[in-house]
């Protein structure tokens, strides 16, 4: 019992960090957030599928519906900032917040639920 709450406090608090950064780009401007993927030599559309993961990933893990399907959007988009932009500046100061939320949408995604038992 303590331990399922403990993931979905884990979830949740994941989940409303994911949000928070979708958020913190709409704020700052799709148009900056498309300039500076052109800048690291992305697609500028990359951008906005990385928003709507974000989003939509964050709000998931925060009500609990869909988690474990948008993991792996979320996972994703881990492991393409700790490739792109992170992983030349580093494990302190670099990419290891990154690597904490990459491996808990992982363990979101794997971890078994009633829908789907392990």
């Amino acid at each position: 019992m303590a331990y399922e709450r403990a993931f979905v406090v884990l979830r949740m608090a994941t989940g409303m960090l994911f949000l928070l950064h979708g958020l913190a780009k709409l704020q700052r401007g799709m148009g900056a957030v498309f300039e500076m993927f052109g800048d690291l030599g992305l697609p500028g559309w990359l951008a906005f599928l990385v928003l709507a993961i974000e989003l939509i990933g964050g709000l998931a893990f925060l009500l609990g519906i869909g988690a474990s399907y948008a993991a792996w959007g979320l996972a994703g988009v881990m492991a393409g900032a700790i490739v792109t932009v992170k992983w030349e500046k580093g494990f302190i100061g670099g990419y290891e917040l990154d690597l904490i939320l990459l491996l808990v949408a992982i363990y979101v995604g794997l971890k078994p639920t009633k829908e789907r038992p392990g």
